[in-house]
């Protein structure tokens, strides 16, 4: 019998009702600790958020709750170390409930989140309840809320998102100044775009330097947060792993691993998350039953739809990489590296949640045994976070994060999309509901946030608005995108936004300027009983004030022009004159996130606007 004394102790001498509540008594489940030990029959006796003991004679102190576990497998919670959660991979709009639910509903407790920026991570905390440890508005597995570097000129700085959202530095000075400015934020993990290689298709992007990318390490470890990788190339693995990442993402795709990448990633403890989903080739693959029917309706109608398509040939260059990171599996695996998993779910076709069991599959059929492949869901993965002393494994002390799944997915791993019982924390989560929700087409239900009208006048401070955002820039895509340098006075009473536009050489391009109105633009802002929005503005063209609204795709957001010319002037733009490109689209003013100033101009043109006193307004008497 495994327990931890003293928990056992004072569970055995809970006495009110509103403490028993919080202990749970898992009873005759077949225990697959995460270990690698063989499954065998034991009970599991959780307190609050913590495994307190595991054995046979485990009994369960007065008033807690009992659950019959007989012919069940319990394993730790799944992990999944990539993903985006933010892009729902089918043409929708974000919703991040559901791809929370989605993890859930296939047992995943423990998901690194690589899609949001530093200002996205306290409203994500606080309204999913891992601010405080509570129940949240919104149900989530455990979210690794990551924030992302990368280099000028380098992947993930193509696609227009400013470099907020993807530190871009090139030197360790750099690096040491912007880890500064990532750390105050508290993220749980830093993501590293270091390898520029696009799988021979062009000449690629920029990669990192090892000693930028060393020096991210360094600070990240005195954080005591891990860093993991976008790598791709042997040569860009042996810089990550001499860097003491602590694990490469996505994996080797251009040439086979050799004994030097085997040894640097022993002798600095790298791990392997190969993404195997996201290279699989989508063009003929093909689903389990079990699968198919955990997939969502959307899912299933991409899915329909491409198979009702001719099979296309499967490109060289894609056929070639497969094969390469398919026996780079085998390799690492062979040579004792070890292996987390992880998907890229939210790239198209790679879908949250089911998209890790299918990664698990495919370990299995790659040398992996089902419970090799379930190691390295569970306490492999916990370990590449450094974690392994808080989750991971069925053992006395570790989190409660477990998972009560029909079969053995231990001998089968198909017997993963049997889920019955999701445990997060200690917390027995609710899956109608989840289910529910994901066969919805509804949005899912954000926290609201009630506007009083000012949005930017000037009141904020160290650069916020009045509603305590931080405007953040983005462009066009592209490596040639365009750029945008904003700024206003820090004293006196006329604090302006003053914003320069340098237009890069798409055919039409553009620079502009977000101003969330919640904290991150994840939240929901309320306007309702306002007319417009009003603000002074002085330029030289034309411009467009666009909402970010929840439920729209972004290229559908509502736009509507204004011109500015040199003289200060006040300027109004009703709700009604906003118009979408989706003609079925109707503006709701309860469903706002942010209000964007877009500078449009010809290639390689620049524009400008002076911005002032930015408010919502209310309809005359």
């Amino acid at each position: 019998m495994r327990n931890s004394l003293a928990l056992v102790a004072a569970v055995a001498g809970i006495g009110s009702p509103s403490v028993d509540d919080r202990t749970t008594l898992i009873r005759g489940a077949r225990v697959f600790d995460g270990s690698g030990a063989p499954a065998v029959v034991e009970n599991v006796l959780i307190h609050g958020d913590r495994i307190v003991a595991v054995g046979k004679k485990i009994r369960a102190p007065a008033g807690s709750k009992v659950i019959d576990a007989r012919g069940l497998t319990l394993i730790p919670g799944l992990h999944d170390l990539h993903t985006h959660m933010r892009s729902p991979a089918f043409d929708g709009p974000d919703d991040l409930p559901k791809s929370y639910a989605g993890y859930l509903r296939h047992g995943v407790t423990t998901v690194n989140e690589f899609s949001v920026s530093g200002e996205m991570i306290a409203p994500i905390r606080e309204m999913t309840g891992q601010s405080t440890g509570a129940a949240g508005t919104v149900t989530a597995p455990n979210l690794k809320l990551a924030i992302r570097f990368g280099v000028p000129g380098g992947h993930g700085t193509e696609y227009g998102w400013g470099n907020f959202f993807t530190l871009q530095v090139q030197t360790p000075r750099a690096a040491h100044l912007a880890m500064a400015r990532a750390l105050a934020y508290k993220p749980d993990v830093i993501k590293v775009f270091a390898d520029g290689w696009r799988y021979g298709r062009g000449s690629g992007l920029d990669s990192m330097n090892q000693p930028t990318l060393a020096a991210i390490v360094r600070d990240a470890h005195a954080a005591h947060i891990p860093v993991i990788t976008h790598t791709v190339t042997l040569a860009g693995a042996k810089l990550a792993a001499s860097a003491g990442v602590d694990a490469l993402g996505h994996g080797v795709g251009d040439a086979l691993v050799d004994d030097e990448l085997i040894a640097l990633m022993k002798a600095n403890g790298t791990g392997y998350v190969p993404t195997l989903v996201v290279y699989e080739p989508q063009q003929d693959r093909s689903f389990t039953p079990a699968e198919w029917r955990e997939l969502r309706p959307p899912e299933r109608a991409q899915e329909q739809e491409r198979l009702a398509r001719p099979i296309e040939p499967i490109p060289e260059l894609d056929s070639k990489r497969w094969t390469i990171m398919r026996e780079n599996v085998r390799r690492l695996k062979a040579a004792g590296i070890r292996i987390g998993i992880g998907t890229d779910a939210g790239i198209g076709g790679v879908y949250h949640g089911s998209s890790t069991i299918r990664e698990m599959r495919w370990l299995t059929l790659l040398g992996h045994t089902p419970a090799e492949a379930l190691v390295a869901a569970t306490a492999a993965s916990a370990g590449i976070l450094r974690e392994s002393a808080d989750h991971g494994r069925i053992a006395p002390g570790q989190r409660a994060d477990l998972v009560l799944v029909g079969g053995k997915p231990d001998e089968r791993i198909d017997d993963l999309y049997d889920v019955r019982r999701v445990f997060v924390s200690g917390r027995d989560v609710p899956l109608k509901p989840l289910r529910d929700a994901l066969d919805s087409t509804a949005m899912s239900p954000l926290p609201l946030h009630r506007m009083t009208g000012p949005i930017d006048t000037g009141a904020g401070r160290g650069g916020r608005t009045d509603l305590d955002t931080l405007p953040v820039e983005s462009t066009d895509s592209g490596v040639d995108h365009s750029h945008l340098d904003f700024a206003r006075p820090d004293q006196g009473e006329d604090k302006r936004l003053f914003m320069v536009a340098h237009l890069g050489s798409a055919p039409k391009p553009y620079a502009q300027l977000i101003l969330p109105l919640t904290k991150g633009a994840v939240q929901l802002a309320d306007a309702r009983g306002f007319a417009g929005v009003a603000f002074e503005a002085r330029g030289a063209g034309q411009y467009r004030l666009l909402f970010d609204s929840y439920g729209l795709d972004g290229s559908a957001n509502f736009a509507a022009p204004f011109a500015a010319d040199q003289s200060r002037q006040e300027i109004r733009i009703p709700f009604s004159a906003f118009r979408s490109r989706d003609d079925k689209a109707v503006l709701d003013p309860a469903r706002l996130r942010a209000v964007i100033v877009r500078l449009d101009g010809p290639p390689d043109g620049k524009a400008w606007l002076e911005l002032a006193r930015l408010r919502f307004y209310r309809a005359d008497p």
